[in-house]
């Protein structure tokens, strides 16, 4: 599927650029698992929705301390990680870059 292909790619990147990354793929809303990582302390979440499906496929890149989230070209997502992982960039910068990403209407609503 294209979802396990992107997730096959994403995972290979990461660890490409040695960015240690873990899989939530339980059960809840996406609000749940953000509190989930945000009480461990991880500092970014990468959320792989049903727009990363389009063409060109992008991720949605959260930051734990300002909860902000940007759309980012699956392409980019390892270095940007990395990047803001090693301080070579800051989320300002991210933010800058990136378009910002609005929260998804649920289609019942």
């Amino acid at each position: 599927t294209v979802v396990t292909r992107i997730f096959n790619f994403l995972a290979a990147e990461l660890t490409r650029v040695d960015v240690s990354h873990k899989v939530d793929d339980s059960s809840g809303s996406i609000g749940r698992r953000y509190a989930r990582t945000d009480e461990i302390a991880i500092p970014y979440g990468i959320t792989i929705d049903f727009d990363t499906l389009k063409e060109p496929h992008t991720i949605t890149l959260r930051e734990r301390d300002s909860m902000g989230q940007v759309r980012i070209p699956l392409d980019d997502i390892a270095t940007v990680v990395h990047n803001l992982s090693y301080s070579k960039q800051s989320w300002s910068d991210i933010e800058a870059k990136y378009p910002k990403f609005e929260q998804q209407e649920s289609k019942g609503n």
